[in-house]
């Protein structure tokens, strides 16, 4: 079930940090019903390259990827979320010299129900 979608903002953190995307993800197996969160990225029009990082209040820690490939043909990518993690700050990085920072590239955040 999707919960949520959403579009990667355009230009490089290297440029303006303002470039960045701040989402919110909700706790994973929380109280309203959910029970595993997804986080998934797609382009197109060209593979765009994110740093991604996943703060986790539970050990007060970013993980971060600097190097997340998303690629315009192929599968959307999915970054895993576990238990703890409240946000997700992701930003475009050059993927080569054609890349201007404008392809389209959006998330989704999904979850699937808790048996009853």
């Amino acid at each position: 079930m999707a919960l949520v979608i959403g579009e990667i903002k355009h230009g490089f953190l290297a440029d303006d940090k303002a470039n960045g995307t701040l989402i919110p993800v909700p706790p994973q197996n929380g109280g309203f019903g959910w029970g595993k969160i997804y986080l998934s990225f797609g382009s197109d029009f060209g593979d765009v390259l994110l740093r991604i990082a996943v703060y986790n209040s539970a050990t007060k820690t970013w993980r971060i990827d600097s190097s997340v490939k998303v690629p315009s043909l192929g599968n959307r990518v999915t970054v895993p979320i576990q238990d703890g993690d409240q946000k997700v700050s992701v930003g475009r990085v050059q993927n080569g010299a054609t890349d201007k920072g404008v392809w389209p590239c959006s998330y989704m955040i999904e979850t699937t129900l808790k048996a009853a």
